[in-house]
């Protein structure tokens, strides 16, 4: 429509204008009231009235804003369940439970299960629980005596965490199977990873990566490795492996942005997927490799289990462990040693 100049100038004044249109001079009370009337014609000039104000608004406002906006349409409950994690008081628990048996909205659960009574969490587990939900449950509950957790249920990256949480001992080996198996994951297809160009330069690490790492659950992994389990030297170990593997693939596939394959993010993926795999250590490879099912999460614990009491046994010999790339030759599975 417009030139990219001529749009932002568009954008300045359209701000400019809202901002001068505002009624400065209009107390709180009448802008609810104007809100509430919702035949009045002035609910969505009152509704980015009161929301641009809120932060600065006393709690005696606030409170009558969010009542307010969680009586209101979907819009309106979501906008307040963000601010209640700021401004949070019990006295939201009856009109959210409500809510939550009327509506069951997935914002809503979050905010729930970080601010709800531990016997409400209980009693409403199944259905708060669903998909990455039950992490966060966990996190709440995992110092209850009748809790029972299912690891099953928890991604790499989420039984990292839940491991330190619950201070159990963790090798340096724990957290490279769980990384690789993660890596490994992806590259079998367990889960999809999306790609608009093969490498991402807007990342966790500010550094351009193969696309396949900026899978969120890789980035939350090395979070938890950094800030939750405090191994930078880990992180940095685990950091220099995905910038010489993303290194490997620009040097080897330098054209592929560039192709115009009509199907092309399949396509971009596969070499991705054809690289990535190749330079994983072999070592994880195997391991990986023997499990006919990658979605069988038990059998996957068990053989970490296995892993884990076989680290600590090394670990107590002082034998240590480096990350490095192991490149194949024409894209053959050596035979030889694992790099470790």
């Amino acid at each position: 429509m417009f030139p990219n100049r001529l749009k932002s100038l568009w954008d300045y004044f359209s701000v400019t204008l809202d901002y001068e249109k505002r009624k400065h001079n209009d107390p709180i009370s009448i802008i609810l009231k104007r809100y509430l009337d919702k035949d009045g014609g002035k609910v969505s000039n009152s509704r980015r009235e009161i929301q641009w104000r809120f932060s600065a608004l006393d709690w005696k406002y606030q409170k009558q804003i969010l009542f307010a906006f969680l009586k209101s349409g979907k819009y309106d409950r979501e906008w307040a369940y963000i601010q209640l994690y700021s401004v949070w008081d019990d006295c939201f628990i009856p009109v959210l439970m409500e809510l939550w048996e009327q509506y069951h909205e997935k914002r809503l659960s979050w905010l729930i299960i970080k601010v709800f009574p531990i016997d409400y969490l209980k009693k409403e587990f199944e259905s708060l629980s669903e998909g990455r939900n039950y992490f966060f449950l966990v996190l709440r509950l995992r110092n209850e005596s009748d809790f029972v957790l299912d690891r099953t249920r928890l991604n790499e990256a989420d039984l990292l965490a839940v491991k330190c949480k619950l201070g159990e001992k963790i090798t340096d080996g724990d957290v490279r199977d769980l990384f690789f198996l993660l890596i490994y994951k992806l590259c079998k297809g367990t889960y999809q990873f999306r790609v608009w160009k093969t490498i991402e330069n807007r990342t966790y690490l500010d550094q351009p990566l193969l696309a396949i790492y900026t899978f969120p659950t890789v980035g939350a992994i090395l979070a938890v490795i950094r800030e939750l389990w405090y191994k930078p030297y880990l992180f940095e170990e685990i950091q220099k492996w995905m910038l010489e593997v993303t290194d490997s693939f620009s040097k080897t596939y330098d054209y592929l942005d560039d192709d115009n394959n009509p199907d092309k993010e399949d396509y971009l993926r596969e070499r991705i997927i054809d690289h990535c795999l190749k330079q994983i250590p072999l070592e994880y490879v195997r391991v990986w490799d023997s499990i006919d099912d990658l979605t069988n999460q038990q059998t996957i614990l068990d053989i970490l289990e296995q892993r884990h009491n076989e680290h600590v046994i090394k670990e107590e010999v002082g034998n240590t462990e480096v990350i490095s790339t192991y490149t194949y030759i024409d894209g053959d599975n050596p035979s030889g040693n694992s790099p470790f």
